[in-house]
């Protein structure tokens, strides 16, 4: 009779919806009894025939209503809801095999950050839970260990992008990261090197094997990787061809986890992950070629005098030693376990052994002691005091900026020349006389 009077239609309580639209009730359903909680229930698709239904429960009606919207927003995004309660390690695991898509150097970083640091102070918490408290908890923990606000700023922009592809899934509603503020870096202060004390290494180094590879660090500001990977073919009559960056990178596991080695580069399935436009070569072992971040790594650098005639000079020697990579700076000889000198193998100058013996240059001249990527400054404050001006240093040193980008365009290859030409007189350097042995090996 009811169902007459109702076209048909089921009588509907207050909190009842349509079929598959979900509906709010409060635990116990008895409004005579203390109220416990409302709950948010929804149905999902059902392929096998059983019922799925998806609850949460909130303190208020109203909380109730709210995460019910929120559930049929998901299920209409993505045909489903998450019903697993998956932690912020589950979440960051997958991450990594799966979401991540960055170069391989970047994805070193990310790994360390979050095994060492985000899942120890994070990473029990509920990813659908997780709030900008966590994230400052976070950086509290980090620095707490005495370690930098740099590495909590590191840890902070990691999780950052992990959280960004979770809420792309319907993961969490909102980005924990973008609700806290940043960890801010504690300013630092660089050992500089004066022009005096760049001369002298210079000086000390322009007869040796590898002093115009010391030469062109100081002269050009070309960062490390662009030096030591810096090929034959690629050293034109008047200038250096800086596109190509030499890395030391880690591979990684292509089994799938079903191989019993420990590291990635002792699975018989190795692999380098990276980006789909990420331009790269094998060279040798873990040595890579790689292309700059920006475009404005990739430069042509004009070479002058006296640059030039070590560089030249240096490429003559190369072509009468071992060089199966075609490199213009390739490893001293190794020595045995007896101390005896081996013979040139042509081995490509690996990135940690060419900073220790940048270190090591330096203690022999009795210098500063720089870090050989602030070398980088040293060739810039000499570009300012020489007079070039700031669009003109920033395209030889291959900085990017967008506030700079116009800048970029507008300077020439004339331009270059003549800012170094000028460097090179500002600190009174002549070509070294062609008669020269340029072949010495450095000191120990």
């Amino acid at each position: 009779m009811s169902s007459a009077r109702n076209n048909g239609r089921p009588k509907q309580g207050p909190n009842r919806h349509a079929k598959g639209e979900g509906t709010t009730y409060r635990v116990p359903k008895d409004p005579k009894q203390p109220l416990k909680y409302w709950v948010a229930a929804i149905e999902l698709p059902s392929p096998d025939g059983e019922r799925h239904r998806v609850t949460r429960k909130r303190k208020t009606e109203g909380l109730a209503k709210e995460q019910l919207t929120k559930l049929k927003r998901e299920r209409l995004k993505r045909g489903t809801v998450s019903t697993s309660t998956r932690t912020v390690t589950e979440w960051l695991t997958e991450w990594l095999d799966d979401w991540m898509d960055v170069r391989p150097k970047t994805a070193a970083g990310y790994r360390s950050s979050i095994k060492v640091h985000i899942i120890p102070s994070i990473g029990k918490k509920r990813l659908d839970q997780l709030a900008h408290t966590d994230v400052r908890k976070l950086h509290k923990d980090i620095i707490s260990k005495g370690l930098s606000s740099s590495t909590a700023l590191y840890a902070h922009n990691c999780l950052s992008s992990a959280l960004k592809d979770a809420k792309r899934e319907g993961y969490v509603e909102e980005i924990a990261t973008d609700l806290a503020k940043k960890p801010r870096v504690a300013a630092s202060s660089l050992n500089v090197m004066s022009a005096a004390e760049g001369i002298a290494v210079l000086r000390m180094t322009e007869h040796e094997r590898l002093g115009s590879r010391w030469w062109a660090a100081l002269l050009t500001g070309a960062r490390q990787g662009e030096l030591i990977g810096l090929e034959i073919d690629r050293v034109l009559p008047n200038a250096l061809d800086l596109s190509w960056q030499l890395q030391r990178l880690s591979w990684q596991h292509g089994c799938g986890g079903t191989c019993d080695r420990k590291r990635g580069t002792d699975c018989p399935a190795r692999t380098l992950n990276g980006p789909a436009d990420w331009e790269h070569r094998h060279v040798t072992g873990g040595l890579w070629l790689a292309r700059p971040k920006s475009d404005a790594g990739k430069r042509m650098l004009t070479l002058v005098e006296p640059l030039k005639t070590m560089v030249m000079r240096r490429i003559e020697v190369a072509g009468t030693e071992p060089n199966p990579h075609g490199f213009v700076w390739t490893a001293d000889p190794k020595k045995d376990r007896h101390g005896r000198e081996l013979p040139l193998d042509g081995t490509p100058l690996d990135p940690s052994p060419d900073s220790k013996a940048w270190d090591a240059l330096l203690k022999r001249a009795g210098v500063t002691d720089v870090r050989l990527h602030d070398a980088r400054h040293v060739t810039a404050s000499l570009l300012n005091r020489a007079g070039v001006d700031q669009a003109t240093r920033m395209a030889i040193l291959g900085h990017s900026s967008p506030a700079m980008t116009q800048h970029y365009t507008d300077v020439d290859m004339g331009q270059q020349g003549a800012a170094l030409t000028s460097m090179a007189a500002f600190l009174a350097l002549d070509a070294p006389d062609v008669g020269t042995d340029n072949t010495k090996h450095a000191t120990d």
